[in-house]
């Protein structure tokens, strides 16, 4: 499995390179209209995503899923491995993105009030809500990966391209359908979540529940990807 990690981190280490400058320089503007908070939970969402397609469209290159093979590592390792590598970058696409936000909002308290655009001033970026989205924004990647790396691992990345965004939709709109909108927002649920995430850390819990929950749906969709492509033919 160590294999495994330490070839994909050196087939994405140009890419991630190229990818930690093109979000310096998105977060500044995208910061003016979103905020630390929305900056913050969009980057670490955006890199882990970035990061599995990146290794799935390389393994289709020039063979290298099906010479890996004729290597000394077994297909759970590689699956195992794939699973560790893409939680390996969402863990620092986590603390990159926070990082990031907390050092744009300290640049802009050096600044005098009057500069400072209302959407990065600190009363509307606190530190709770920002850990808060990012592990949120975090958490919704984690999911689609659940279901993304089995269809990946079974089918390659240009037949699971098809399915994936196919399966989405049939989530979507059974979401749609079990949950009514108008109910919800009739009765006050939403703004009762939103008033209750607001109070003290709640945050942090929810943000942590959340984490918690995916990673035991991760670790389940890594043994379903483990008797997928044991199962595959190539």
């Amino acid at each position: 499995m160590k294999t495994m990690i330490v070839s994909d981190f050196a087939a994405l280490r140009s890419a991630l390179l190229q990818l930690v400058g093109i979000c310096l320089v998105v977060s500044l503007f995208m910061s003016y209209v979103m905020g630390a908070v929305g900056t913050s939970a969009a980057i670490g969402a955006m890199i882990p995503f970035m990061c599995l397609f990146s290794l799935a469209a390389l393994d289709e290159q020039n063979g290298w899923e099906r010479f890996r093979l004729t290597l000394p590592i077994t297909r759970r390792q590689v699956v195992f491995g794939r699973y560790a590598s893409v939680a390996i970058a969402t863990v620092l696409a986590f603390v990159f993105s926070l990082a990031l936000s907390f050092a744009l909002l300290a640049v802009m308290g050096l600044l005098p009030a009057a500069w400072v655009p209302e959407s990065l001033a600190p009363a509307e970026n606190p530190p709770a809500a920002i850990v808060g989205a990012t592990a949120g924004s975090v958490g919704i990647v984690m999911i689609a990966m659940v279901v993304a790396l089995p269809l990946i691992m079974r089918f390659g990345m240009t037949k699971a391209a098809r399915i994936v965004p196919l399966i989405v939709v049939i989530v979507i709109a059974g979401c749609v359908s079990f949950f009514d909108a108008d109910y919800l927002f009739a009765n006050g649920l939403v703004s009762d979540l939103v008033a209750w995430l607001d109070t003290g850390s709640n945050y942090l819990v929810a943000a942590g529940a959340t984490l918690a929950a995916v990673a035991i749906l991760y670790i389940a969709s890594a043994f379903l990807s483990a008797k997928l492509y044991e199962g595959r033919e190539f």
